[in-house]
């Protein structure tokens, strides 16, 4: 796990431990709110948030960042901040055991585990798509789901971050200049002026109800 994005598979093939329900207070960064928007665009209707996971041995469940679900492939998709922004705490560091141990449990339990930098989802959060989309279809041995990526360059990795240097960049205040470079807030992902990318063929559809629907290959399918 020295690079991101670091992508875990299971151990062995089993059925994915389903969610339990949903944790609605989850607290989120200002990168997952946006980078949700793009997770949207790509895979319409299999993305996933504040799922619990319930862990057999303890009452605390797991909550992805953003889950993507697809009959039996399932995803927890995370991503990595150097520190809190409230108490500067080193988060996510290299050899992290409370991220080994998270990511032992995913995929003892049938998920894949992507990682990618909080960094990685503001300055290319096509790319890190492109790298679930790469997985996806890895696992699937389908590659129509990289027709939506042809223009998109492959994502750079990151080298994750020690202790020490997870302290530097707390000082220097790193996460608040980065989070400035981000794009602002936009707008709901339910309002009618969405669109998307199709599934089958790639091309830009628009969001018409609860469908996407493609005047170009004819994919037409509920997505919520």
């Amino acid at each position: 796990m020295e690079k991101l994005p670091t992508i875990l598979f299971p151990s062995n093939p089993r059925s994915p431990l389903p969610p339990v329900g949903t944790h609605h207070k989850a607290r989120r960064g200002r990168s997952e709110n946006q980078f949700e928007r793009d997770l949207w665009r790509y895979f319409p209707g299999k993305i996933h948030t504040e799922l619990l996971v319930k862990r057999p041995e303890l009452n605390q469940p797991y909550v992805p960042d953003f889950a993507y679900l697809d009959r039996d492939l399932a995803i927890d998709i995370e991503v990595d901040e150097p520190y809190t922004i409230d108490t500067r705490k080193p988060l996510h560091f290299l050899d992290c055991p409370k991220d080994r141990s998270r990511n032992q449990f995913f995929t003892d339990h049938g998920w894949i585990v992507i990682r990618f930098s909080e960094a990685q989802v503001i300055k290319t959060p096509a790319s890190c798509c492109k790298t679930i989309a790469s997985t996806i279809a890895k696992v699937s041995g389908d590659n129509t789901i990289m027709n939506a990526f042809r223009d998109i360059p492959t994502l750079k990795p990151d080298r994750r971050w020690t202790i020490e240097q997870a302290e530097k960049l707390a000082a220097q205040n790193y996460r608040e200049q980065l989070q400035l470079k981000a794009e602002p807030s936009k707008p709901n992902l339910m309002n009618g002026d969405l669109s998307f990318h199709c599934p089958a063929c790639g091309e830009l559809v628009r969001w018409r109800g609860h469908y996407v629907s493609c005047t170009n290959c004819g994919y037409d399918q509920f997505v919520l």
